[in-house]
């Protein structure tokens, strides 16, 4: 299965060092002087520091022959060069994160995880998983037109970020219309997935757009190559597979058996049914909880 192309949506952002979220246009100029589209009043900054350009279906970055250079995952640049989701941007002594939503195919072929186990840069994981996907923005981008609908989606992204990020949740990838996430099951306790939960639930009645949210517990491969971190297996395929059961089952929450169990969840969830999953034998359990009181 491949992800349908991303709705439209706020394209390409830097977060910055305070948290903030800053939209990228066309052409962005960074530096010390005000007139900057990204006016940063540091020191390390030259007055015209490094310029984004919107290059296709992505962006540019360039130095503008700064006194104290521009970085790219700590490697400096001397040429423009095309940045990538998760890249790391220093200007000077200041660090962003450039983040775009962007087409991600969940679905990879077969891994051999006895022959990747003898790589380095593969890694298997237990993982909490979490998908949340905007419901009917195709319709809603149609209502009131693209520039509105663009705008109740960076709100969304700029609200809903720290409810995940703030807990302990790791932001895979910005989907056009959704979010993927992961808590490391090892090294972080489920009551920070709770958390999370927990805050978003409270959250949404002031959202400005209708959401969805699936929660499910499994091993995760990550792999590192040239569009940043990855994250494949069987149960990354079951997470954006089950996304659709909500909807068949009516609910804004879907939980897998699983993520139920591993979350002791067992007596406040709701059983919404079972269900076969396109490419996986069997039919899997699924609940929800109840006007999303996470206990």
């Amino acid at each position: 299965m491949t992800l349908p192309t991303p709705t439209p949506a706020p394209a390409s952002w830097l977060e910055l060092p305070d948290g903030r979220m800053f939209w990228l246009k066309t052409s962005c100029s960074v530096g010390r002087l005000p007139e900057n589209d990204l006016f940063l009043d540091l020191p390390a900054l030259s007055r015209r520091h490094a310029l984004l350009t919107a290059e296709g279906e992505g962006y540019t970055l360039s130095d503008l022959h700064s006194r104290n250079g521009t970085f790219l995952n700590g490697a400096a640049i001397t040429r423009p060069v095309l940045l990538r989701d998760g890249d790391e941007v220093r200007f000077g002594d200041a660090a962003v994160r450039y983040r775009c939503t962007r087409r991600l195919d969940p679905v990879a072929p077969a891994v051999d995880v006895a022959a990747t186990q003898r790589l380095d840069h593969v890694r298997e994981r237990l993982c909490w998983l979490l998908l949340v996907d905007v419901v009917g923005f195709t319709t809603l981008n149609d209502r009131l037109g693209s520039e509105a609908a663009v705008r109740q989606m960076q709100a969304w992204i700029t609200a809903i970020r720290p409810l995940i990020e703030r807990h302990q949740g790791h932001i895979n990838g910005y989907l056009g219309d959704a979010i993927f996430a992961y808590w490391l099951a090892d090294t972080t306790p489920a009551a920070a997935l709770l958390d999370s939960l927990r805050a978003i639930e409270a959250w949404r009645p002031a959202s400005p757009l209708v959401f969805r949210v699936v929660v499910h517990h499994g091993k995760v491969l990550f792999t590192h190559n040239d569009r940043g971190e990855e994250l494949t297996g069987q149960d990354v395929n079951f997470v954006f597979r089950s996304e659709k059961l909500a909807k068949t089952f009516g609910v804004s929450n879907l939980f897998s058996e699983a993520a139920v169990q591993s979350l002791g969840l067992t007596s406040s969830a709701s059983p919404c049914g079972q269900s076969a999953i396109d490419g996986m034998s069997g039919t899997y359990a699924f609940s929800t909880l109840p006007s999303g009181q996470v206990p």
